[in-house]
Parts: structure tokens; sequence; C-alpha cells
């Protein structure tokens, strides 16, 4: 009886962390953004967007390398979520400028280097 208490306690832990760190979807705007042909990678200018929208916040502290990011990057979760419904980063927004070289990353493959 206890694990059972545990278990499900431990899953109501995780839906509500996952649900904390997660922009309303209401007040988020789904338009496209394009890319004005950045040359965007992961070192040279979009890990500092991600450590400072993502990994600060303590919310996805697994994003701070690029090895970290890399399954959602796999998934399409990170394109979808921040890219196209932007309802991450939770609490604030990012900048168009900041948005264009997601994009632009995204657009590329999501290269590393």
């Amino acid at each position: 009886m206890k694990r059972l208490f545990q278990a499900v306690l431990f899953s109501s832990f995780c839906l509500l962390i996952g649900v904390a760190c997660k922009k309303s979807t209401s007040t988020s705007s789904t338009t496209t953004n394009t890319c004005d042909g950045t040359a965007a990678t992961y070192n040279s200018n979009v890990k500092s967007i991600i450590d400072g929208a993502c990994t600060s916040s303590g919310c996805h502290p697994t994003y701070n390398s690029y090895s970290g990011i890399k399954s959602i990057l796999n998934s399409g979760d990170f394109k979808r979520e921040v890219i196209t419904n932007k309802t991450m980063p939770s609490g604030s927004s990012l900048t168009s400028s900041q948005l264009n070289i997601l994009k632009c990353w995204s657009d590329a493959g999501f290269p590393e280097k």
C-alpha cells in the first residue's frame, strides 16, 4: 500500500511539474516565423538562448548541452512548442530576434557546430 501511495504521489508530482513549466496555449501565438538567412548553430548563437530561457529557470536543467536537448529536437517537440506554438518558455517570451535564430537553426536541421 505504501509503494502504491508513493507511486501515485510521484506521478502527481511529475504531472504538476510538467504543467507548471508550460504556458497556456490560449495565450500563445501560433504564427509562423520565417528565417531571415541567419546562420545558426547550437554553439554559435542558440546555446545562450536556451540557457537563458530554459535551463536558468530550473524547468529544464538537462538542456544545458547539445546532447541534453537532442532528444526533443529529434522528436519534434522543440520545434512544435518553442517555434510553432510558442508555449515555451514558460513565464516569458522570446524576442523576435531569438525566434528568428531558432527558426533558422530548425530549418538547417539543428546543427551543433
